[in-house]
């Protein structure tokens, strides 16, 4: 029974990831990221959090984690952001959810990831559609209500956030950009394009952009201590914020291991110092808050 049970799980794996099948004209240098399968190699149980993560940085491996880009035997569909900026923000915070172990696979539980976020530190579950929904919410500020691969590509046209659908053919003919959504013509899988072609604010273009820039408006920091001042390195995916608390809007996703300095100021919020700190990120540079916790960030 054991048996048949994780051979069921491969052939779900390898029908709806696209494992195994013929590459044709792809740029292999496109990634995606997705919800792909649980530790036991199962459609679902399992514990929660993902089992079989190698890396923190640039998971290949695990239950949520990247992987070349493919034809899908149902064909994929593209639906596109029409803001550039949300499209940056959407492949960001995919490549975060890949990277985080808190995240892992599994359709009986696949609200979690709503519930807890992509940033999350509490071990939780998510489902390739629901994982897609969580990453349009925080990316653009609109939740596009509860959908499966059956009815996504209605359902995230119906935002108003997207183009409307088309045909993946090639990349020659109908390239895919980070932060595009591909989703099955019928029930199957989504993923979400994380790297391999930037995009400008045309959707045609292939040139790389620069992060965009919120425009939120930056809160002045209450306390100083000279102590905090110096370097720290970010420790997995965290938001720069506009202000100080979660409940602030996000200027960026900071990549792990990105490298913030401190001038001693910072915002006391609930018994946790947020640090009013500056940083540089693909050329462009942020000042905004984020949290001393040690658990997000490690002084150099």
């Amino acid at each position: 029974m054991k048996r048949k049970r994780a051979e069921y799980g491969q052939e779900y794996f390898n029908r709806f990831s696209g494992a195994g099948e013929k590459k044709g004209e792809i740029n292999m240098s496109i990634m995606v990221g997705s919800a792909r399968i649980d530790e036991r190699g199962n459609a679902s149980g399992g514990a929660a959090g993902d089992q079989k993560q190698t890396s923190a940085t640039n998971d290949l491996t695990g239950e949520v984690s990247m992987q070349k880009m493919y034809f899908h035997s149902k064909g994929w569909y593209i639906l596109r952001p029409k803001s550039a900026a949300h499209a940056v923000k959407m492949a960001d915070l995919m490549k975060a959810a890949c990277n985080n172990a808190n995240i892992g696979y599994d359709p009986g539980n696949r609200l979690g990831i709503v519930q807890h976020g992509i940033m999350t530190a509490v071990k939780t579950e998510c489902d390739c559609s629901s994982l897609v929904r969580e990453v349009v919410k925080e990316a653009t500020g609109k939740d596009p209500g509860n959908f499966t691969t059956a009815n996504e590509a209605a359902s995230l046209e119906a935002t108003g956030l997207f183009e409307s659908k088309r045909s993946y053919v090639s990349q020659s003919a109908t390239p895919v950009y980070d932060g595009d959504v591909l989703v099955t013509k019928t029930k199957g899988h989504t993923v979400i394009v994380v790297s391999g072609n930037a995009r400008k604010a045309a959707s045609g273009s292939s040139s790389a952009p620069a992060p965009s820039v919120s425009t939120a408006k930056i809160e002045s920091a209450k306390g100083f201590d000279k102590t905090l001042a110096g370097a720290y390195k970010t420790i997995g995916s965290l938001y720069l914020r506009a202000g100080a608390g979660k409940g602030k809007p996000e200027l960026v996703v900071m990549p792990n291991n990105t490298t913030v300095r401190n001038y001693g100021y910072y915002t006391l919020v609930d018994g946790t110092k947020w640090l009013y700190v500056q940083t540089t990120i693909k050329g462009v540079t942020y000042t905004g808050f984020c949290s001393s916790n040690t658990k997000y960030l490690a002084k150099q």
